[in-house]
């Protein structure tokens, strides 16, 4: 016999693989004709979606991918090693670079993590003529056929239709092109997944030279050793196949992958069969089993007319499986097709490899399937593995398209993102910090959603609220020409800006003499149009009715006091006072005179506000002295700020903002900032223990809305009656108000944003606890005592008394 003609003619890797050339803006022509297409996606956390809301998905999922004959999807599931702790950041400080440099060696080291990634790919063969003129689409211009024009754009139609379907159930992105517009060279994306896919390697920009064409020789040029164990390059390749699931099956049933803490690439291949074929093949399961219902004696009784004594009950049910599976393939309510499902795992270290194989086999088995590790049919699964490889590897049984929506890897654990969304921070910025959470998977918290960055915090005291706005401020010193800006209460961010050497001002306080004059910067027309009006509200505050004829005269004193001054000293509220005409203003305005109860803090010679790019006002003893002293001063601060928001990266702080709740003035003010500070590069975080409060507060609305960020606290109290219906307001499901009933106080933090949403904990080591989580009195206490010895290096002697020496030595050598 000769088998000559059997043999594989393939001298090399490139023989292959099944990619033609690159025809249209993301699009792979394959060698058998078919047309490639990719997107990246991610689908939801399986941790905050309900059962309902899962069961859902997968719905839409099996909809969305009611595809016919002629098609095929390849959903890859890349399971990488993170990205190392960002690069030293601009820290201006020596205390807060200590505390990054804690946290990067913690992070470099137990914290290490992986993240996984996810590729879908989809395939379609035209019909054979199609097929064979699919060559034609390498002619330019009008000598293109008319089959192979009307292929492609029936291609890219569907491919269009399929996205929009996808897009309310899955965050994603089409794989496309872009062209160097000095070079001509083409940077495409699906063909870099498709070269990770070859190489067994996390994807890397792939830059595709002038003639798109031979692809197969260009993502092929890797040594390709085969056998039970193949080899790429160096790489030596195990692949784990699938064999066989258990009875049922469920949204996310191998969720668990995503959090193995092992590199793998899990290829998941669908073959979208014909409808005749389909019921064919189904006819021909229920008639095999129909026929083991009966042994050949209870057959030949029957025969007979005699009674059966026993029905193979297994059969029955099987039997009756497939009718049903007929029945879901007539009404069109599901596609069936082939599955396969291989995960690759690749390294140089032959031992570890074998130990990780034989980890997630056992993960696998675990979960009710049945996995080997291939040896003889390896090189089969490798290649079965390849986008647009629909003959190597195809494994016979039916899965119908809602098996297969609960099979891929359709949740995942959100990880944040790789680098600083907003575009108004400096290139390439690092997300604000690295945070820890479950599954294997390092967290990177980022505020931002675009170019907002508002964030809402909320929970109850004693939660860690104060711990984490502490590490936020901290940790937002790593951007160049950060700023940070905190209304505080109870002296919790103390510690940290006294040993980062900003200015903490205790407004108001016994200890600190802090003093303003709003009135020394009058020379400017813009400021002297600010003082009147912020003149004219002290008036009011003290109940003068106001009229055209004294703002005018407001205005007239101001100008005069700028005219006939040449220096702040000069232009104080007492001297204003001398340039007033009329004597209900004066009356009114001595309040904030040296002679008036308020003159201590807003009457001064000199400014006690200080440029620094951290400063912190301590409002505890400042809110207990009433609105006619508390407005004016707010609102000088706030004035004042404002005009320090110049576009660099800044935080504006409001710790239990439901201070400012209480108030129409402040209202007012925080509804503004929300809405126009975006603009200035601020991120305006609100944080306030009191959920009921804010809901009742009348601009509820404007906050949820201007905050795409929000930050829970962990609230024991979150699944009572009382607390549910807030939380559902808000925009919480049952199981996110579970997560955060259940999540551990002063430890655990539930982060909503836009892009996912995750449970993690700041892994705060302990010389960053010596500073962001120390505001206790005793605490406090000797921290002011420290300072009095010395103020220059008191952070260090704090770290020693608190046992952290290696700490205060790496502090000092800075």
């Amino acid at each position: 016999m000769l088998l000559k003609e059997f043999r594989s003619q393939a001298q090399g890797l490139p023989d292959l693989l099944p990619w033609a050339a690159l025809i249209d803006n993301g699009v792979v022509l394959t060698k058998s004709g078919g047309l490639l297409a990719g997107f990246e996606f991610r689908g939801p956390d399986l941790d905050s979606a309900t059962k309902e809301e899962l069961a859902a998905v997968s719905a839409r999922i099996n909809a969305a991918l009611a595809l016919d004959d002629g098609w095929s999807l390849h959903v890859d599931a890349v399971r990488r090693q993170s990205p190392g702790y960002p690069l030293d950041g601009a820290f201006p400080d020596r205390t807060t670079r200590l505390l990054d440099d804690c946290r990067r060696l913690a992070h470099e080291g137990d914290w290490a993590g992986f993240q996984s990634d996810y590729t879908l790919v989809l395939c379609w063969h035209p019909d054979r003529d199609a097929a064979a003129k699919a060559e034609m689409l390498f002619v330019d211009g009008a000598q293109k056929t008319g089959v192979a024009e009307r292929s492609l754009n029936r291609f890219k139609t569907a491919l269009a239709e399929i996205e929009s379907r996808l897009a309310g159930t899955l965050k994603i992105r089409r794989l496309v092109d872009s062209v160097d517009t000095e070079t001509g060279a083409v940077e495409s994306q699906l063909l870099a997944h498709l070269a990770a896919c070859v190489a067994l390697a996390p994807r890397a920009s792939f830059v595709m030279g002038t003639v798109p064409m031979y692809l197969d020789a260009v993502l092929g040029q890797h040594d390709f050793v085969t056998g039970f164990e193949p080899r790429v390059d160096d790489k030596t390749a195990l692949c784990i196949a699938v064999t066989g699931f258990p009875a049922t099956s469920f949204p996310g049933i191998l969720d668990f992958l995503s959090r193995l803490p092992v590199e793998y690439r899990w290829s998941n291949r669908f073959i979208f069969m014909p409808g005749r074929e389909a019921d064919k093949a189904l006819g021909n399961y229920r008639s095999k089993w129909a026929q083991k219902r009966l042994s050949l004696m209870n057959l030949m009784r029957s025969s007979q007319g005699g009674s059966v004594t026993h029905v193979n009950a297994d059969a029955d049910d099987m039997a009756a499986d497939a009718v049903a599976a007929m029945a879901e393939a007539s009404s069109g309510l599901v596609r069936f097709g082939y599955y396969t499902s291989v995960v690759l795992l690749s390294s140089t270290n032959l031992q570890s490899l074998r130990e990780a194989a034989q980890y997630v086999t056992k993960m696998i088995a675990n979960a009710g399937f049945s996995a080997r590790v291939e040896s003889v049919n390896a090189v089969e699964a490798y290649l079965g593995s390849m986008p647009g490889n629909l003959f190597a590897n195809v494994r016979r049984p039916l899965v119908n398209t809602l098996n297969l929506a609960h099979l891929l890897p359709l949740t995942a654990i959100w990880a944040g993102p790789d680098g600083h969304p907003c575009p108004f921070y400096p290139a390439n910025s690092a997300p604000l910090l690295q945070a820890k959470t479950d599954g294997a998977t390092p967290y990177r918290l980022c505020l931002h959603s675009g170019d907002l960055g508002h964030t809402a915090i909320i929970g109850p005291t004693g939660s860690g609220k104060s711990t984490l706005l502490a590490t936020l401020v901290a940790q937002h010193f790593r951007y160049p020409g950060a700023q940070a800006f905190v209304f505080d209460k109870g002296y919790s961010m103390f510690p940290l800006v006294a040993a980062a050497g900003g200015q903490h001002d205790d407004i108001a306080g016994e200890s600190d003499h802090i003093t303003f004059c709003p009135l020394g910067r009058i020379e400017d027309e813009v400021e002297r149009s600010w003082a009147a009006e912020w003149l004219e509200s002290l008036a009011e505050l003290q109940g003068v009715v106001m009229s055209p004829e004294l703002r005018k005269e407001l205005f007239r004193a101001v100008n005069q006091l700028a005219a006939s001054t040449d220096c702040a000293e000069q232009r104080t509220l007492s001297n204003f006072l001398l340039t007033l005409q009329d004597n209900r203003l004066r009356e009114a305005l001595e309040y904030y005179s040296l002679r008036g109860s308020a003159g201590r803090l807003l009457d001064a010679e000199s400014d006690g506000l200080q440029a620094d790019i951290f400063q912190v006002f301590e409002l505890e003893h400042l809110m207990a002295r009433g609105e006619k002293i508390v407005l004016p001063v707010l609102g000088y601060l706030f004035h004042r700020l404002e005009q320090r928001f110049q576009g660099q990266p800044t935080l504006l702080v409001l710790d239990e903002a439901w201070i400012m709740l209480g108030h129409p003035t402040f209202r007012a003010k925080l509804r503004e900032w929300l809405k126009v500070l975006r603009k200035s590069n601020v991120a305006v975080i609100f944080a306030t223990q009191s959920l009921s409060d804010l809901s009742s507060s009348g601009i509820a609305d404007v906050i949820f809305e201007s905050c795409p960020s929000k930050i829970l606290l962990p609230n024991p109290q979150a699944q009572t009656e009382a607390l549910c219906g807030l939380y559902q307001a808000i925009g919480l499901n049952r199981r996110q108000i579970q997560i955060v009933g259940n999540a551990v106080p002063k430890r655990q933090y539930y982060h909503l944003h836009p892009d996912g949403s995750r449970v993690f904990e700041l892994g705060l080591t302990p010389p960053e606890m010596a500073f962001v989580g120390a505001s206790g009195r005793e605490d406090l206490a000797r921290i002011c005592y420290l300072q009095k010895l010395d103020a220059r290096t008191w952070p260090s002697a704090w770290l020693r008394e608190r046992g952290q020496f290696d700490a205060a030595r790496l502090w000092d050598s800075y």
